[in-house]
């Protein structure tokens, strides 16, 4: 048998406590019995009685473990790329206070939930970049995530097809691709988006890695501000910034992914969320350990029935 807790203070505290109120109790039992001329030989009974339950509470409050058991336990984990659209298009306001600050926000919350996966950053407009690699380090993922900003990057555009494209590379390009599940996030508004290849759709349904796309603004759109001045084109024209709910619901249809909508009237990130913990992540660890459970229960019930004996059995102190 072993003990969850050690033998300290409390328990010697009970101890001594038990001792010395029932060693007064019998004095006094024992003197009283003289005075009147008879015996207290029955008081034997009661000791033998409450030493044994108060011995069943001391037990008890132990904490004995036996009966070990064995149990096989095993970790699962993914590879999780979050590719974010850093394109002039995600300063809009059309989404409060503009599409990235709440990808922002709703990333450091998807961080939060994932802890048990390796995740890394991708940023993309034109061009892409890794901004973050594969890692379990939430609080460096929380610190550039706050960095995210639209001017980060060189160019301006917004080539999803190419952001996926190294995503796939960098999760097929790890010492073991088949050893964890892989998935990529795209948090992006689609605007200007082209069509991928289909080899990069193959390859994605091919190793089973997952697509998940969260559209990021409206269809109405809203004009993006430069400068504190609205964005105008070559012709003067004032620039609205649309949703492209089209673009990504085909990348989505062709990888086998799924499609989550971000913006003012609609949040989805919980949807994701759940939907990534519940995705099937590959075996990471398996081994089998010794669980030690407490059996306290069956020494404090054993106690609990002999203090209800104690109290309905009634033995005559005094023999007269």
């Amino acid at each position: 048998m072993n003990w969850n807790y050690p033998f300290e203070s409390t328990e010697y505290f009970f101890i001594f406590f038990f001792i010395f109120a029932y060693t007064a109790y019998i004095i006094r039992t024992v003197r009283i019995a003289r005075q009147l001329q008879t015996t207290a030989r029955t008081l034997i009974i009661k000791l033998f009685l409450r030493s044994i339950t108060f011995s069943l509470l001391i037990i008890s409050l132990l904490g004995p473990s036996f009966g070990e058991a064995e149990r096989d336990i095993q970790a699962k984990g993914k590879d999780i790329f979050m590719v974010v659209d850093l394109s002039k298009s995600m300063d809009a306001a059309d989404v409060t206070p503009s599409r990235l600050e709440k990808v922002k926000f709703e990333l450091n919350r998807f961080v939060e939930n994932e802890r048990a996966n390796r995740i890394g950053i991708i940023i993309f407009s034109n061009d892409a970049y890794i901004h973050v690699p594969l890692t379990y380090d939430a609080a460096a993922l929380e610190l550039f995530i706050q960095s995210l900003q639209t001017d980060l990057l060189p160019t301006n555009g917004t080539n999803v097809c190419g952001a996926m494209e190294m995503a796939y590379n960098k999760l097929m390009n790890t010492a073991d691709p088949t050893s964890r599940s892989k998935v990529m996030v795209l948090f992006t508004d689609g605007e200007n988006g082209s069509g991928c290849s289909n080899a990069l759709f193959n390859n994605l349904r091919r190793f089973g890695i997952g697509v998940y796309a969260v559209a990021v603004g409206t269809k109405v759109g809203i004009s993006i501000q430069e400068n504190g001045k609205p964005l105008m084109d070559k012709n003067d024209k004032l620039v609205i910034s649309k949703l492209d709910e089209n673009f990504l619901r085909g990348v989505t249809n062709s990888s086998r992914g799924t499609y989550y909508e971000l913006n003012n009237s609609k949040n989805d990130i919980q949807k994701l969320i759940s939907d990534v913990n519940q995705a099937e992540g590959a075996l990471v660890d398996s081994r089998t350990i010794t669980v030690v459970s407490n059996k306290y229960y069956y020494f404090l019930g054993a106690a609990l029935v002999l203090i209800l004996l104690d109290v309905l059995i009634t033995i005559g102190t005094f023999r007269l």
